[in-house]
């Protein structure tokens, strides 16, 4: 258990690590990527975000995987899987690249890392995208006592390795300043639930 634990964390902690406030410095702007206004709301929800992101994605390459989505600490996301920051990135084998693709406030931009496809793992299988669903079960399960304290959810996917080859997984994370948090995984591929983790 203890070390299923340190998967999900470790998980969590790499899909983190890659939503950064501003790019970074390896980072050059995609082919084509022209900035695009998705409409009049600054937030905007995880399906218009992910499908605006996902064209722009197989624009640039028609090889590429899904590898990492969430929002960011600049846009905190409401129960109708509303923000207005998120962060997206697609591996290309072809290209040996990830472009990332960034919706803040309503503007659509992309990157590409000239650095990354050594080592990017890419999911097998299909990508589960109610969002708005599984923050309403990481709610009953303990997150909605942490939101009435004070906590933010952070929805993060990334990919990791199973013993079936790449698993996808979801994670929701709580966290109360300086007190309790809680993380909520489901599978990335049905949007099972699969563990409650406080912290």
């Amino acid at each position: 258990m203890m070390a299923v634990h340190s998967l999900f964390m470790t998980l969590a902690l790499a899909a983190l690590a890659m939503l950064p406030i501003e790019p970074a410095r390896a980072q050059s702007p995609a082919d084509g990527c022209k900035p695009e206004k998705l409409g009049a709301q600054k937030a905007v929800d995880f399906g218009t975000a992910y499908a605006a992101a996902d064209k722009r994605a197989q624009a640039w390459q028609a090889d590429v995987v899904v590898v990492r989505l969430g929002n960011t600490i600049l846009g905190p996301i409401d129960a109708d899987a509303r923000s207005a920051s998120w962060y997206m990135v697609w591996f290309s084998k072809a290209a040996k690249k990830t472009i990332a693709v960034s919706i803040a406030n309503g503007m659509l931009a992309c990157s590409t890392d000239e650095d990354a496809g050594r080592a990017v793992p890419a999911m097998k299988g299909q990508l589960y995208g109610d969002v708005k669903q599984m923050l309403a079960v990481g709610a009953e399960k303990g997150g909605a006592a942490l939101i009435a304290r004070g906590a933010q959810p952070m929805v993060q996917f990334s990919v990791g390795p199973n013993s079936s080859g790449r698993k996808g997984i979801w994670f929701i994370n709580y966290q109360v300043k300086q007190g309790p948090s809680l993380q909520v995984t489901f599978d990335g591929a049905t949007g099972k639930f699969e563990q409650a983790i406080p912290g």
